[in-house]
């Protein structure tokens, strides 16, 4: 099985001078090792539909985030009114 694996190039796969210890990961080559011509139109075209996909998630929360500024607007302006009369009443409540 050794021979098999270095046969096929894979000489990272297995250390050849010790055994595997119980719990160790034995590192073995992933998808992205794949150079050929059809995986990186693949990973090409891929890696521009989750740009596509990113970029409206980031206009979506940009909008969002121009309502809650809005939103937040309104809310301090009726906070100061609410407080400005609330200082009128404490006043004349003191005075009396």
């Amino acid at each position: 099985m050794v021979c098999a694996w270095l046969s096929m190039g894979f000489t990272s796969a297995i250390s050849i001078s010790r055994k595997p210890i119980m719990g160790e990961v034995i590192k073995f080559p992933n998808a992205k090792e794949r150079v050929g011509k059809k995986y990186r139109q693949e990973e090409i075209a891929n890696l521009n539909e989750l740009l596509r996909l990113c970029d409206e998630d980031m206009k979506t929360v940009l909008e969002q985030i121009e309502q809650l500024q809005g939103e937040l607007q309104n809310l301090t302006a009726e906070y100061e009114v609410m407080l400005a009369r609330l200082k009128e009443l404490l006043e004349v409540e003191s005075n009396d």
